[in-house]
C-alpha cells in the first residue's frame, strides 16, 4: 500500500501518513510540498543536509519565516555552522521528530535532495565508529584526487556507489579504514542498523537538466538580490568559519570571495551556477539508482501540477502514524 512503512525510530510502527518527496536542487520540490501540506494537513521534514546550519538560510533556500509559520517544518536550523553533523547525528534528530509526529498523529512529507540522509531514513545507517577528529585533520588538507584514488584502492566496492566528489564522505570512509582497518562497505554490508522510514513511499521530480540549469541561473541572481552577500558577510565575522562544516556549502565560498575583491559578481554568479548545475547532475544520477521511485512529472520553475499535488495527498491519505 502506498506510504506504508515497518518499524521506526523508538519501536514507533508508521501505518502511512508519511511520504518522500525528493528532487535535485531548484526542482520545485518545496513548493509542492508545501501544496500537499496545505491540503492534508501535513508537516513538513528536511532532508538537505546544510538546512540543519543556523544563518545559512538564503544560499540554501531555507523554507522563509512565512512558509515555516503556516506549515511546522522540523530538522532545520540544528547546530551552528562550525559545528560538525554528521549522518549518524541527522539519524537521531530525526528519530526525534518521528517519534513527536506519531505522538500527535501527524502526517509527514520527508522533502529534500540528500540522497545520504535518504538512505540512513530508509536503508539504515553502519555500526561504524564516529570519526575520529585527528584522522580526519590528516585527511582533510589533501585534494579530493588523491581521496579518490586511496579509496579506490582500498574499498573498490564502497567507491563504485559513491559520489566521489563529497569530499566528507570520503574522508568518512577513510577514517573508517584507518581507525578499524575495516572497509566501510563491510560494516555497510554486515552491520547496519534497520532505517526508520524502511519502506516507506519515494516519490521525485525528475526534469530535464537542460531546462533546469536555466531556472538555477535565474535562482543564483535571486539569491544575490535577496542578501546573500550580507548573509555571508556576517557568517565572516564569526569566528571559526574559515573552513568550518557549514561553509561548504554550495555559493559560499565563492561570495566570500566576491566580498573579498578576488571575483567580480558576475564570475561568482557563474561559478556558482556552474557547480550548482554540477550538483543538479549528480543528484539526478543517484535519484535513478532509488528503489520503486514515483516520478511527478513537472517543469521546473513552474507552479507544482495539480496531478502531483493530488497524486501526493492520495498517498498521505492511506493511513496515519500509529504509535
Amino acid at each position: 500500500m502506498e506510504g506504508e512503512g515497518g518499524g521506526g525510530a523508538g519501536g514507533l510502527e508508521l501505518a502511512g501518513g508519511v511520504i518522500f518527496l525528493l528532487g535535485p536542487t531548484a526542482s520545485g520540490k518545496s513548493h509542492l510540498a508545501m501544496s500537499v501540506a496545505r491540503q492534508t494537513g501535513a508537516e513538513i521534514c528536511s532532508v538537505d543536509a546544510f538546512q540543519v546550519y543556523r544563518g545559512l538560510d538564503i544560499g540554501t533556500a531555507k523554507p522563509s519565516a512565512m512558509a515555516r509559520q503556516e506549515i511546522p517544518h522540523h530538522l532545520l536550523d540544528l547546530v551552528e555552522p562550525e559545528e560538525r553533523f554528521t549522518a549518524a547525528d541527522y539519524l537521531r534528530e530525526a528519530g526525534k521528530v518521528l517519534a513527536d509526529l506519531g505522538k500527535r498523529k501527524k502526517k509527514a512529507v520527508w522533502v529534500g535532495g540528500t540522497g545520504l540522509y535518504h538512505k540512513v531514513l530508509t536503508g539504515g545507517l553502519a555500526k561504524a565508529p564516529g570519526t575520529d577528529l585527528k584522522v580526519a585533520a590528516e585527511l582533510e588538507p589533501r585534494s579530493t584526487a588523491e581521496l579518490v584514488e586511496e579509496i579506490r584502492r582500498v574499498d573498490p566496492e564502497w567507491s563504485a556507489k559513491a559520489d566521489l566528489q563529497n569530499r566528507g564522505r570520503l574522508i568518512r570512509a577513510l577514517a573508517v579504514w584507518r581507525q578499524t582497518d575495516r572497509k566501510m562497505s563491510s560494516w555497510q554490508r554486515e552491520e547496519t542498523v534497520a532505517g526508520p522510514l524502511e519502506g516507506v513511499r519515494t516519490f521525485a521530480l525528475v526534469p530535464d537538466l537542460d531546462a533546469l540549469a536555466a531556472v538555477i541561473r535565474g535562482r543564483v541572481a535571486g539569491m544575490v538580490q535577496d542578501g546573500w552577500g550580507e548573509e555571508v558577510r556576517n557568517l565572516r565575522e564569526r569566528q571559526g568559519w574559515r573552513g568550518c562544516p557549514g561553509g561548504r556549502a554550495i555559493g559560499y565560498a565563492e561570495i566570500d570571495l566576491w566580498l573579498a575583491g578576488k571575483l567580480r559578481k558576475e564570475e561568482a554568479c557563474d561559478k556558482i551556477v556552474a557547480a550548482t548545475r554540477a550538483y543538479a547532475k549528480r543528484q539526478l544520477t543517484w535519484l535513478k539508482r532509488v528503489p520503486n521511485l514515483c516520478v511527478i512529472e513537472a517543469k521546473p520553475g513552474q507552479l507544482p501540477p495539480a496531478t502531483g499535488v493530488e497524486k501526493l495527498a492520495k498517498a498521505l491519505g492511506r493511513g496515519s502514524f500509529s504509535g
